[in-house]
């Protein structure tokens, strides 16, 4: 049998003082909608069948006053002043390599986008827009649809490919069922145009650049999270966990070479740089130099790998494993502890339901291990800042050691000559010490009693060897706070949660390779991956 749904598009009645929805006058069903319906792995179908929209209505008001004031300006032609000054593409490039925050210390490490402002007077009443019902145009063709544009994207994120314009439209195009949830027809062979009708790839990027051009998608993403909060869907914990992750740009980098402040010579990847005018004459023109791809620079990773690319900092609640905000990072090559408390401001100032007062606990891996960096979180949040270990080259100790005793790692864990690792007890203050005695075999007594060193470790011992360890054998453990510690040991359990909300962001609903460039297109691209979560999250 053949069943589709269809309704018929509202009368687009501007000036009229209540909003008037027609009702269906007729309703066809496919089927394969019911088969999608039901089915357990076509979330995404359900999600886009049963939409909100109303509750996008004030976005949709947004993207139709933004969309026209971009083809106002675009028909104005404006053109920015700019100064009388011709610069040769080298020193174009020194200005803005010595502009980027791993070299100049008042760059921001966060990226905080300054969005387009809308100089037109708002015309779109978001009561008057619904589904099929589109503001009426003086001239031209109508726009298409917010909400079948909107819905598309996220229902491409949600299916698990990346939310960019080229898989959208191959989405509609070959899928018929997906374009019809989304509010879409197929083209007609007559030639004529319908509002309807599936749009063309350049329809489809205009519609990703207006909403990040005037920041729709950010001002989506952050009502997105603040309403699963306010509707408990995201119970409030007392403590955050954080991290950095890369994707790769879609760029290529060239090596610049600079002196430092020291009068030294140094070398650095940087995007090329390039003038997006329109000039003929790019290099004698007035407009200036900007970078191809601002923002990516060399992310290094373990074990000497490195990648030019974006990195992102990702903020979330560790227990629940829900990641609350992901930002781009203003220079890829910046040092992960550098973002933390940048991003930090951000969040709470974007999501004022969480209190830097309702947070504990801040985890962290062994980039935020540093003293400084951790009064500093103090003194800024009243947050303790938790990090895991890093010893900095610091060397395994194998003399002057407590008799019986093979060595001591880095990490500050004590392994004796039989094999047993010592069990930490805790610290005597008064003679500034650490404890630690030896751990229990299977059947629950110590492992001194069966260990082959025991006439030469510790003869007299009635039960288990105890021993103490100067701080000034590990004086890069913070005596205040070891990480040999239980206690340190059970709250660090939780940090790598920020690894699972990283994969679920990276891998599950977006992709690490990057289709566009810069820092703009890349938070877009992390807005949208963050919106399906969370849609995806409430359902």
């Amino acid at each position: 049998m053949l069943q589709a749904k269809h309704q018929l598009s509202a009368p687009q009645e501007q000036n009229k003082q209540a909003c008037f929805e027609q009702i269906p006058l007729f309703i066809m069903k496919n089927e394969d909608e019911q088969l999608l319906l039901n089915s357990p792995d076509a979330d995404w179908y359900r999600i886009l069948y049963y939409f909100p929209w109303k509750n996008y209505r004030e976005y949709g008001a947004i993207y139709y006053n933004s969309l026209r004031d971009y083809n106002i300006k675009q028909i104005k032609n404006n053109v920015s002043e700019v100064e009388n000054t011709i610069e040769s593409k080298h020193e174009a490039t020194q200005r803005i390599l010595f502009d980027r925050p791993t070299i100049s210390k008042t760059t921001p490490p966060m990226y905080q986008e300054k969005y387009d402002n809308i100089d037109i007077a708002s015309y779109v009443n978001p009561n008057y827009i619904s589904p099929g019902n589109v503001p009426m145009q003086i001239a031209g063709r109508s726009p298409k649809d917010f909400f079948a544009m909107f819905k598309s994207f996220i229902g491409v994120a949600i299916m698990g490919l990346p939310a960019n314009p080229e898989n959208v439209h191959m989405q509609l195009i070959s899928n018929p069922a997906f374009a019809r949830v989304c509010g879409f027809t197929p083209k007609n062979n007559d030639g004529h145009y319908r509002q309807t009708d599936v749009p063309s790839i350049r329809k489809i990027q205009q519609f990703d650049m207006i909403m990040e051009k005037y920041g729709i998608w950010e001002m989506v993403k952050i009502e997105e999270v603040k309403q699963n909060l306010n509707e408990n869907v995201i119970q409030k914990e007392n403590e955050l966990v954080g991290d950095t992750t890369h994707y790769h740009a879609h760029s290529q980098f060239i090596t610049v070479s600079y002196i430092d402040e020291n009068g030294k010579e140094k070398k650095k990847s940087q995007s090329k740089v390039t003038k997006n005018c329109g000039c003929q004459d790019k290099e004698n023109c007035q407009h200036p130099y900007v970078l191809c791809d601002d923002g990516a620079g060399t992310i290094v990773k373990s074990n000497g790998k490195m990648f030019f690319g974006h990195k992102a900092s990702v903020i979330g609640f560790p227990k629940q494993g829900i990641p609350l905000d992901a930002r781009a990072v203003t220079d890829g090559a910046t040092h992960d502890r550098e973002t933390i408390i940048p991003h930090l401001e951000i969040f709470f100032d974007q999501y004022p339901i969480i209190s830097s007062t309702d947070i504990d606990r801040f985890l962290y891996d062994a980039a935020a291990s540093d003293t400084k960096l951790k009064t500093q979180m103090k003194d800024t949040f009243e947050i303790e800042l938790k990090a895991s270990l890093n010893p900095r080259r610091k060397k395994t100790i194998t003399e002057n050691l407590p008799q019986g005793m093979e060595k001591i790692t880095p990490y500050g864990n004590v392994i004796c000559k039989g094999g047993h690792e010592m069990d930490y007890q805790g610290i005597r203050y008064e003679t500034e010490k650490f404890i630690y005695q030896a751990p229990s075999n299977e059947t629950g007594s110590s492992v001194c009693q069966s260990c082959q060193f025991k006439n030469d470790c510790c003869p007299n011992a009635n039960d288990r060897r105890v021993i103490n360890i100067s701080f000034d054998v590990l004086p890069h453990i913070d005596s205040n706070d070891p990480p040999m510690a239980k206690r340190f040991k059970a709250i660090m359990t939780r940090r790598p949660s920020v690894e699972r909300m990283i994969k679920m962001l990276k891998c599950d609903l977006s992709d690490d390779r990057l289709k566009k460039r810069g820092n703009s297109a890349f938070q877009a691209y992390l807005d949208k991956t963050m919106i399906a979560f969370h849609i995806l999250l409430r359902n």
